[in-house]
């Protein structure tokens, strides 16, 4: 992405949010509401079609000056729920361009949010890196977008390491949690020697971690307890998208989110899919698209199943966390 030198303009703070308890006890007051459909054609924009208590935003800490994005929700061993959530030093334009506050280049910070079972959000709390900043020089300049799942007994999540040298490198890594200090990292080197890697879809079973490397052509690989390749092939409708959020079991197989980015007259947006993948990790159904809040730069890194719904996790404009919780329904429309 080319810098440009932007006009500075106030980011608007997150309004006050319903918890899904309280938006859903003050409709029960009065009748029933049914469960909202999606129209089978047409352009679809979840926020047209479905009541403003499916969707929480996600706050940061107020003396927190990096803006949060990105949030990446999953759910530990025992059904509860978490979002890893990154915040950045810059500020996206309408166009092409950022702008930094008051730094040379782009940095991110992590922070674990703990979510209660109507996710509402109960504990926010900062994600050192420091270590692995200072002692591993691919990392130096920060994890970003980073995939959350339970694996192990713990917290890992995937990432991009960034390094700004001579040239901007991105490393997938691999890292490890104790509480909320990343206690450990494993580097996971492009398979196509890239010097920038990004958007791989973890799925972690059992002691099985695995990847979803590429669409189309299709490419996933096992990378514990072995590595190998499990699939190569092609799947020509997701020519052109990239991966999002991690994987999940689904009626058999295996649910993620994929986008598009997307760009016209230099306005930048991204587009959105379900997706069905086999037990090589092949997908094989690609849904509808769809955007969640509009026609704009929104980035998808997390989905989880909780209590018959399917919560999807999603950053807008690199500046604002948001959860949208969808019915069995409503996914199933989706992936039609």
């Amino acid at each position: 992405m080319d810098v440009k030198p932007k006009r500075r303009r106030a980011v608007p703070k997150a309004p006050r949010q319903e918890t899904a308890v309280k938006a859903g006890s003050q409709e029960g007051a009065g009748a029933e509401r049914p469960e909202a459909t999606l129209p089978a054609e047409g352009r679809l924009v979840l926020s047209e079609h479905l009541p403003e208590s499916a969707f929480v935003r996600l706050s940061v800490p107020e003396s927190e000056k990096y803006l949060p994005c990105n949030p990446s929700i999953a759910k530990d061993g025992h059904g509860g729920l978490s979002c890893l959530v990154r915040t950045v030093n810059y500020e996206l334009g309408e166009e092409d361009g950022i702008w930094f506050r008051g730094d040379p280049a782009p940095n991110t910070r992590n922070y674990l949010i703990t979510l209660g079972q109507d996710l509402s959000q109960q504990s926010v709390e900062w994600v050192n890196d420091l270590m692995v900043r200072n002692t591993r020089v691919p990392a130096r300049d920060g994890l970003e977008d980073g995939r959350l799942f339970w694996w192990r007994d713990g917290w890992w999540f995937t990432c991009t390491a960034l390094h700004h040298g001579p040239k901007v490198r991105g490393t997938m890594a691999l890292c490890k949690l104790d509480k909320t200090t990343v206690a450990g990292l494993e580097f996971l080197h492009s398979p196509h020697n890239r010097e920038v890697e990004k958007n791989w879809m973890p799925l972690a079973e059992g002691d099985q971690l695995s990847m979803v490397y590429m669409h189309h052509p299709s490419e996933s690989y096992e990378i514990h307890p072995t590595r190998h390749r499990l699939w190569m092939g092609g799947f020509p409708p997701l020519a052109g998208w990239s991966g999002g959020s991690q994987l999940i079991p689904y009626e058999g197989a295996y649910l993620g989110v994929v986008h598009q980015r997307r760009k016209h007259k230099n306005r930048v947006y991204y587009a959105h899919r379900l997706v069905q993948y086999n037990g090589n990790l092949e997908p094989f159904v690609a849904g509808r698209e769809f955007y969640f809040r509009g026609e704009q730069i929104e980035f998808c890194p997390g989905i989880v199943e909780h209590n018959g719904r399917y919560v999807v996790s999603f950053g807008v404009k690199d500046r604002e966390a948001w959860l949208v919780s969808l019915t069995e329904n409503q996914v199933a429309a989706l992936l039609k």
